[in-house]
């Protein structure tokens, strides 16, 4: 089967966890398949080149710069979008359309071939109407230049490579990373579900942190896993801390383990100095997954502090698999993971001081803490890579036949 995979990062470019497990996936299929993927050009120069890996829609930024480029970029995107379909794919399988020309998409969607989506980010639940251009090509009241600008955008949709419709219905198969998912980004309405399963997201290196051998610090070290970013709640882990050693009386130790969007990172070391915790917290910055197991071998608990709706949660599952206590915030799909009590302590989204309270008691009750690791490692089972991969090879074929019947499944 010839399958078309669209993302909007591949690796080696990558920003989070969904572009890792698409390139995991892809790979698998490619030894039963033929799979070509199209991808953003963002660093295209640094990827290098890739068979069958096309990296050529624009990246486009939120803001207006983004949508001042859109219409061009789109029309760009359709043309390759239709150079893709020359390649006769039988299954397109669309992974992330955010900040891409979602006019690719709206091509592939028009073609006929049938069409899946992995569903591992929010964006899919504004599919087209949110796209910086095609939502320009809806119904609206608009004034001034902005309903200039959007005559604009519908006069170079009369171009025969375009003559888009941003909500024409169309026939697709959703896989969910999460019921959690299922609920923030629900199917468009113009979308006809012909298909639909949940099928959790796996640590593509579960096998490596399984393998780490517990050696914690002589004294009490937490560790944050993850990108330093507002959203990945930083500044929660940093409170928890002041408070767990003001008021909790554990004089613990924080280790930020991740690479860092630069100014909030300095941010982050200013909030540090102000709560008086700057001399126990070691910032170090992007980690080998080899080095990520280290610091987890090291550690006395996780903090996943979380302040938006993780679509999942990856990271407690990598805790689990390395025996590590889990604290985190109960946000988005956290809970499918990992078990408030039973696997992980959670804590409610932004609340640094029940932060410090699930890591007082993980710290200073170890046979709980104990029960609640050996539990998580049970549970880390359900979460290994070549079961997932089963399961997403079995999807696609499913998805390919009931897209392919007239009547759906």
């Amino acid at each position: 089967m010839r399958i078309l995979v669209v993302s909007a990062l591949y690796p080696p470019v990558v920003f989070g966890g969904y572009e890792v497990e698409c390139g995991v996936v892809v790979e698998r299929l490619r030894e039963r398949h033929d799979v070509l993927v199209l991808s953003s050009d963002q660093d295209r120069a640094r990827a290098g080149e890739q068979a069958n890996v096309w990296r050529e829609l624009a990246r486009l930024t939120p803001d207006a710069r983004g949508s001042l480029r859109a219409p061009s970029a789109s029309l760009r995107a359709a043309r390759s979008a239709r150079r893709a379909l020359a390649w006769a794919p039988d299954l397109v399988y669309v992974w992330n359309g955010a900040s891409i020309p979602q006019a690719s998409l709206r091509v592939l969607a028009d073609s006929g071939v049938p069409l899946a989506f992995r569903v591992c980010e929010h964006w899919f639940g504004g599919l087209f109407v949110g796209d910086q251009y095609l939502r320009e090509l809806l119904p609206a009241h608009r004034r001034g230049t902005r309903a200039a600008w959007a005559a604009g955008c519908r006069a170079l949709n009369l171009l025969p490579a375009l003559r888009l419709r941003p909500t024409a219905p169309l026939r697709a198969a959703v896989s969910w990373n999460s019921e959690a998912m299922r609920r923030m980004a629900p199917v468009p309405a113009f979308v006809e579900p012909v298909l639909e399963r949940v099928c959790h997201p796996v640590p593509p290196h579960g096998e490596l942190y399984e393998r780490v051998v517990r050696n914690p610090a002589p004294e009490p070290e937490i560790v944050f896993l993850g990108r330093v970013t507002p959203y990945k709640g930083v500044a929660v882990a940093l409170q928890a801390l002041a408070l767990l050693r003001s008021e909790h009386g554990i004089p613990a130790r924080l280790a930020v383990v991740g690479p860092e969007d630069p100014p909030y990172g300095a941010d982050m070391r200013r909030l540090a100095e102000r709560l008086g915790v700057a001399a126990a917290v070691s910032w170090r910055g992007q980690a080998t997954p080899e080095e990520a197991a280290a610091a987890l071998a090291r550690a006395h608990a996780l903090i996943v502090p979380s302040t938006w709706d993780e679509p999942f949660g990856m990271v407690t599952i990598e805790g689990a698999f390395a025996r590590v206590p889990i604290v985190a915030s109960d946000v988005g799909g956290i809970s499918e993971g990992v078990h408030n009590e039973e696997h992980a302590l959670l804590f409610a989204r932004g609340d640094a001081a029940a932060a410090a309270a699930a890591l007082a008691r993980t710290l200073s009750d170890p046979e709980q803490t104990v029960a609640r690791v050996e539990r998580a490692y049970a549970r880390a089972q359900a979460f290994r890579l070549e079961p997932y991969l089963q399961r997403q090879e079995r999807f696609v074929l499913d998805a390919r036949a009931a897209l392919s019947s007239r009547f759906g499944c």
